[in-house]
């Protein structure tokens, strides 16, 4: 493969004529993840010492970004590199085409051993795609105490975490049988593996030792919301991700009491999480990896009166993820940990990766509003990163029939457009119209509880996020056709496989 730039890794490790070692890589998701759950992000709960540890050994980014708040086309950016119409996946329905490049080829192509372990039945490769490039991909589900109201099957933190360091050599197979069984490694060779853990997605149902928040009063809150008057979005509550001693009287539900135990899961896989990375360096092995801590996406805990569910919205409690980056201990005048405030979305890991490893970028002819962008300058300091990032929701209408609705942040500002196709008499059905504006100042409103639309305050970036989005949008070629092609994708799913519908609908999808 053609060698490109010289990354950091190069410039940073000791000894400049001989050939860089190779560092091994370690790409962690924890799904549904919210980047304000974090102890070191603020949180007043000690929800993460483990993660906490490792952002203070490397870098935390505060302005992390997902492009979608659903799981496969988060995940399918984070390896290509490329925004979901970049790469094409834009519900839980489309795998990968085979004419993306994904980031684990690479990998593998320079003689890295790969290896994948994922934990959410959507990140099957029959229905993602995104196995390729990967020398072993285990997708064992072992936990059959799963996601309700069908339990769908999954794979907790520990048989996770036990599966990682079977990988590794640095541990026995899972006692639940689930894979691997022996080491993926070779001798003298790196490594890049890919642990995806499932469990801050509801049910929230952490073990006992870790459900050990409890609010100090009830939050009541109705079981069947009602949207209220000049909302801007439906109100909707996940019933499947409820206890039955989560119901009060009178038809309502203690919210607290949910959100403590989203609390314990977050608690749960930091712990985890803790005894790989207690693994990795008790065996030295810490010396030579690049660890990287992201989510897929967040969580609506309330916000929006949208509860414990995620997907329908592009606010900030679903679409901003935490991201942590370790950079192995050998570099020499490694960049001081810290804190990094630039903007960043999952869209930037594979070229930042691919800068870093003086590897040539994954898809080059990709238009630049539908790829990434390395963010290797915001390693070396806390700088903007002077680019918008994006988000969407693309599939399902909801309140006043929003069929899209497409944000772009910029620092502390963000900017919402959501669509609906024309219906009133004469109007052509195929065209989209804007439903409606919103632009917020997350710094002073992280919530997005006062949409600032009407009156800008003086100031306010309001016509660059325009411009910006709408140059996004119109490099969607597919932008107006997208609903009712997923709509219809759905519908006959439906169909010919009702089964994966139930799966994907107990999933909250």
């Amino acid at each position: 493969m053609t060698r490109g730039r010289i990354g950091l890794i190069a410039l940073l490790l000791c000894g400049c004529a001989e050939e860089p070692t190779r560092p091994n890589v370690l790409v962690v998701v924890v799904d549904t993840l919210r980047a304000d759950r974090l102890s070191c992000a603020g949180y007043e709960r000690d929800t993460t010492p483990h993660l906490d540890r490792l952002a203070a050994e490397g870098l935390r980014f505060t302005h992390a970004q997902s492009p979608r708040a659903k799981t496969t086309p988060a995940v399918a950016s984070l390896f290509t590199g490329l925004y979901p119409h970049g790469h094409g996946i834009r519900d839980l329905l489309t795998p990968l085409p085979d004419d993306v490049p994904v980031l684990a080829e690479t990998f593998r192509a320079e003689g890295y051993a790969t290896c994948a372990i994922v934990s959410n039945f959507v990140l099957r490769k029959d229905l993602s795609g995104l196995a390729r490039g990967f020398d072993f991909w285990v997708e064992d589900l072992p936990s059959s105490h799963g996601v309700p109201p069908n339990h769908v099957p999954q794979r907790i933190a520990a048989s996770v975490t036990d599966g990682v360091l079977c990988a590794l050599g640095l541990g026995p197979p899972s006692s639940d049988g689930a894979g691997p069984t022996e080491p993926i490694v070779r001798e003298d060779e790196p490594w890049f593996l890919w642990a995806h853990y499932m469990d801050p997605h509801g049910l929230y149902d952490p073990p006992a030792e870790h459900d050990r928040f409890r609010s100090a009063t009830p939050l009541p809150v109705p079981e069947n919301p009602e949207t209220a008057g000049g909302a801007l979005t439906e109100a909707w509550l996940a019933r499947y991700n409820l206890l039955p001693s989560d119901r009060l009287e009178g038809g309502m539900i203690d919210a607290a009491r949910v959100r403590d135990r989203y609390d314990g899961e977050v608690s749960y896989v930091d712990a985890e999480l803790g005894r790989l990375f207690d693994a990795l360096r008790n065996a030295g092995a810490m010396q030579n990896t690049l660890v990287v801590v992201v989510s897929d996406h967040g969580e609506s805990l309330g916000e929006h009166d949208y509860w414990f569910e995620h997907g329908r919205h592009a606010y900030e409690a679903t679409c901003r993820v935490p991201l942590l980056i370790r950079l192995p201990d050998d570099f020499e005048d490694r960049p001081t940990p810290g804190v990094r405030h630039g903007d960043v979305t999952l869209a930037d890991l594979a070229p930042t990766l691919t800068e870093l490893l003086s590897w040539d970028p994954l898809s080059p002819q990709a238009s630049s509003s539908a790829r990434g962008h390395s963010i290797v300058p915001l390693l070396l300091a806390d700088r903007s990163s002077g680019r918008p990032v994006f988000s969407e929701k693309v599939d399902r209408a909801e309140l006043e029939r929003a069929v899209h609705s497409k944000a772009v942040r910029m620092g502390d500002w963000k900017y919402i457009r959501r669509y609906t196709f024309l219906q009133g008499e004469g109007d052509d059905p195929s065209t989209l119209a804007v439903l409606g504006e919103e632009l917020y100042r997350l710094d002073v409103d992280p919530s997005e509880a006062l949409n600032l639309f009407s009156a800008p305050p003086p100031g306010a970036p309001l016509d660059r996020l325009r411009a910006e989005l709408l140059a996004f949008c119109a490099d969607d070629v597919r932008f107006v056709d997208l609903a009712r092609e997923l709509q219809a994708r759905r519908n006959s799913l439906e169909i010919t496989d009702p089964a994966t519908i139930r799966v994907l609908e107990s999933l909250g999808y």
